[in-house]
């Protein structure tokens, strides 16, 4: 059998994965969770230096498209 319960992002998840741990019969507590990364970690990590490069050598071939203000405006719902 398997429960879900849904928390918010402010919930200590090492805590309520320690007491739920505890209940009789809980045979084990696994999360789903998504890793929140830190803006330090995103730019030395491997994947965001090949980003950046491939980023580069699209805009050194003239693979890019510029977008007018108002076009961005719209997309925003900047008036």
């Amino acid at each position: 059998m398997e429960i879900r319960i849904n928390i918010n992002e402010y919930a200590d998840v090492s805590y309520i994965k320690n007491l739920l741990s505890k209940v009789k019969g809980v045979v084990s507590v696994e999360t789903d969770e998504d890793k929140i990364y830190s803006w330090e970690e995103i730019e030395n990590s491997e994947a965001f230096a090949k980003l950046i490069e491939q980023s580069r050598n699209q805009i050194k071939n003239g693979e890019y498209e510029e977008f007018s203000d108002e076009l961005i405006d719209s997309i925003f719902n900047k008036k």
